[in-house]
């Protein structure tokens, strides 16, 4: 029997507007600056949104949902350097939520395999959302950045 794709789920207060936070997901220099060392980014729905992480991999998607501001929604490409996933496209949901004087930032990641050869990939994708959102943090807010949340 088959088991159903994992999830994760992160999220962030940041101290900005929610214009700002979203900014920092889809301007390659700011993209560049928490996420990874280079970023392409076409700002549109349809367009790709490419990091090319310290560790030298590359995250390659398209922009499924574009409501700047608000919401983006990433579909990942098959990556040759994975096991091949039966689940369907890794997709991640970023929503930002205005509060007075914050944006909660959340990430919620879907589609991850339910298999041995993907236990790896999903303890990393959890683990590194936790460091992308504390650099997100110290970048936009200034600030020593706490742990992001899980849920």
């Amino acid at each position: 029997m088959t088991r159903p794709p994992r999830g994760y789920a992160h999220f962030i207060e940041i101290h900005q507007p929610a214009t700002r936070a979203f900014a920092a997901f889809t301007e390659p220099d700011l993209l560049a600056r928490w996420y990874g060392v280079e970023a392409t980014v076409e700002p549109r729905q349809g367009g790709m949104h490419r990091v090319r992480l310290k560790d030298g991999r590359v995250r390659d998607a398209t922009l499924d949902v574009w409501d700047p501001g608000r919401r983006l929604r990433l579909i990942y490409m098959p990556d040759p350097l994975r096991p091949p996933n039966e689940a369907g496209p890794l997709v991640e949901d970023v929503l930002f939520d205005t509060k007075p004087a914050a944006t909660i930032v959340r990430v919620l990641g879907n589609g991850v395999p339910a298999t041995p050869e993907w236990d790896a990939e999903f303890r990393w994708l959890r683990h590194a959302w936790i460091y992308w959102l504390d650099g997100l943090k110290h970048l936009l807010d200034g600030e020593q950045p706490r742990a992001a949340k899980r849920r």
